[in-house]
């Protein structure tokens, strides 16, 4: 008597088990990789945007000609064009007023310190008072999601350059 050729259920098992091993290390690599790009292109969006939002606040407050109000989180002056200019966070926006008019400048700011400001006089000190700025420093940090992008930079007043 001959016997039929094919697969034993121990066979059968023990490919099916190996493929659920195989399968489940496979899903896990896709997972792990889906789960790194949303990290970084998180990140790379909180950087873009916290760099266009500095360098636009970097070039205005070079122009000051007079600085009015010197806050944490604000900075409201005049340029050299006679154009008031305010930045300012309020919740979680960063926020540019130009001559009166609001823009928006970012979203996502870190609360309640995303926007900060620091003056310094001729010597890089802290100046006490508005007529001693002479440069502003600018630390601004963005949330996206889980990500965390922190910004610094400096702008030296050009106006008092002149004197």
């Amino acid at each position: 008597m001959g016997y039929k050729k094919g697969y034993t259920l121990i066979e059968a098992v023990t490919v099916l088990t190996l493929l659920a091993v195989l399968s489940f290390g496979i899903g896990n690599f896709i997972v792990s990789a889906m789960n790194l790009w949303v990290y970084v292109s998180g990140r790379q969006d909180a950087v873009k945007i916290s760099q266009n939002a500095m360098n636009r606040m970097v070039a205005e407050i070079k122009d000051i000609s007079t600085l009015t109000t010197k806050a944490t989180a604000e900075i409201y002056f005049t340029d050299i064009d006679g154009n008031t200019i305010d930045f300012r966070q309020t919740g979680t926006t960063l926020y540019r007023i130009y001559n009166g008019t609001s823009d928006i400048l970012a979203t996502g700011l870190g609360s309640p310190e995303g926007l900060r400001f620091t003056y310094l006089d001729t010597n890089e000190a802290i100046a006490t008072a508005p007529g001693n700025v002479r440069s502003v420093r600018i630390t601004l940090t963005m949330v996206a999601g889980s990500q965390r992008a922190t910004l610094e930079s400096g702008a030296r007043i050009r106006a008092y350059d002149l004197l």
